[in-house]
């Protein structure tokens, strides 16, 4: 899992440019609802209909905040490309900080590659850990 070249960069730039753009209106298009909604609580006469109104713009304000934490990893990530990040762009954040505690797999005499896979980044550009240590993280979280 070699560092990527500057045509992969360039290729993975656009990609996250993608999901921003599309994130940002979709975000947009979520508060306008939840506005909308808002303005109309007053206009509820019956206790049920309040509830469900209330539940539902509850759960778009939830969709609304994971939405602008994709929307932050996204940034972090064009940063990194740019170089302002911490660590370069597509370096495992976790496994770069503290090889010992990484988690993914390595071939005895092998030196650590803290690079993410590419088919990872084409799914995720986003991602900021390799599975392994995503998914640890994620477990520890649970247990904590």
């Amino acid at each position: 899992m070699p560092k990527p070249t500057k045509a992969e960069l360039n290729k993975y730039k656009k990609l996250l440019q993608s999901h921003l753009a599309s994130l940002r209106g979709d975000v947009g298009s979520m508060r306008d609802e939840a506005l909308r909604a808002s303005e109309q609580d007053s206009s509820v006469d019956h206790l049920a209909d309040q509830g469900t109104d209330n539940y539902d713009q509850s759960f778009l304000l939830g969709l609304i905040e994971n939405e602008e934490e994709t929307i932050q990893m996204i940034e972090e990530s064009l940063d990194r490309i740019d170089g302002d990040g911490e660590q370069p762009y597509g370096m495992c954040l976790f496994c770069a900080d503290d090889p010992s505690m990484c988690r993914r797999k390595q071939q005895k005499g092998k030196k650590h590659d803290p690079w993410i896979p590419k088919e990872r980044l084409e799914y995720i550009p986003w991602a900021r850990n390799c599975v392994e240590s995503q998914a640890g993280l994620e477990q520890d979280r649970e247990i904590a």
